[in-house]
């Protein structure tokens, strides 16, 4: 029973630690977009420069599972969670390379009469963002229906995301908007990529939990 109670302790550190890496990947998400919106370089490049911090992270937690299976040798349903840690781990990690991402564009786009498009985009991340906050809090609590309920906004999230390409391509002016689009457009990739991301993380929820794949995509 003592090495079945190390486990869980362990287990709940894990889960624990993914999530103070959820929110550190949230509020980069939240810098990326709060300076892109307003053009602020100084957030930005924050955010570019503490990328090192989000992959420090998915390291520790790769080397606790690792050494958890190593000493525990952990059952079916076991080695599920840990192996759901590392998967969730990893596509969080890969959202902070995107929130990164958005910075770096974020910085090409000039203040322009395409600000409206700018504005569009911001409304589309609210929904992101929503869904990544659900995904790491339903993770933590193992809880199924509000992972299920996650695919709902990445629908609403998708339609936007098409609206949004299709306004900003007819769009017939001078090579100066059509560098501004370009990099707008970008940044509306980077963020449905969050999205499903953060869709993905819901799938995990659920296999973790009924030990089942549902494609909630």
């Amino acid at each position: 029973m003592m090495i079945r109670g190390n486990f869980e302790t362990e287990l709940r550190e894990i889960k624990t630690k993914i999530l103070e890496m959820g929110q550190v990947v949230e509020m980069a998400l939240q810098h990326s977009l709060d300076g892109f919106r307003t053009n602020d370089h100084v957030v930005l490049d924050t955010v570019i420069r503490n990328d090192q911090k989000v992959n420090q992270y998915e390291l520790q937690i790769n080397e606790s599972v690792t050494l958890l299976i190593a000493k525990q040798q952990p059952v079916a349903s076991d080695l599920r969670k840990l192996i759901v840690a590392l998967k969730i781990s990893s596509d969080l990690e890969r959202i902070g390379d995107l929130a990164v991402d958005i910075a770096k564009v974020g910085k090409r786009v000039k203040p322009s009469e395409l600000d409206i498009y700018r504005d569009h985009l911001i409304a589309i991340s609210e929904r992101a963002t929503e869904m990544l906050s659900r995904a790491i809090a339903a993770y933590y609590h193992s809880d199924v229906l509000k992972a299920q309920k996650i695919a709902t906004l990445d629908d609403t999230v998708d339609r936007m995301y098409a609206e949004f390409i299709q306004n900003l391509f007819q769009i017939q002016d001078s090579q100066n908007h059509l560098e501004t689009a370009i990099n707008l457009a970008f940044i509306g990739r980077y963020i449905e990529r969050i999205a499903d991301y953060a869709t993905n993380l819901a799938e995990c929820i659920v296999y973790e939990v009924n030990g089942q794949y549902f494609d909630l995509n």
